[in-house]
């Protein structure tokens, strides 16, 4: 867990981004994932058929906050001609870093990735769930 400095960033990135990442029931999930965040980098491991795995970096740069544009590159040090460069919103990359089980990045995010399919979204709550609904056009 995350001490002196790191857990005061931390703290005071909750309340940013619990909103986003689908409250304060996950805390220490949310904990965990913003102090990686802070750090601008994680490594893990892409799990394959077999029981095989290749190794993995995700580095990224930008504001951390919610709404702010993060900078990525995922690179496979055992492939070094493979290399991912994109841009999603800081809060998607909390989520993923949430949602990880030990080393591994959640399903959801390599369908994005390699598929393009939309990220599952997290139910907003507080006042991102009522900014989200003002931005939406009513219906009648």
């Amino acid at each position: 867990m995350p001490t002196g400095k790191i857990n005061d960033e931390v703290n005071h990135l909750v309340p940013l981004f619990a909103s986003y990442c689908g409250g304060l029931g996950r805390l220490m999930s949310l904990e965990d994932a913003l102090a990686i965040l802070l750090s601008g980098d994680w490594t893990g491991k892409r799990l394959l058929q077999g029981g095989l795995s290749h190794a993995l970096r995700l580095s990224w740069n930008g504001e951390m906050a919610p709404q702010e544009i993060l900078n990525c590159d995922l690179i496979f040090p055992d492939l070094p001609d493979v290399k991912y460069s994109f841009a999603l919103p800081c809060h998607q990359l909390v989520q993923w870093l949430m949602d990880r089980e030990g080393e591994q990045l959640p399903m959801t995010f390599w369908q994005w990735l390699l598929l393009g399919q939309p990220p599952v979204a997290t139910k907003a709550v507080g006042s991102a769930a009522q900014i989200s609904t003002q931005d939406t056009p009513e219906r009648g």
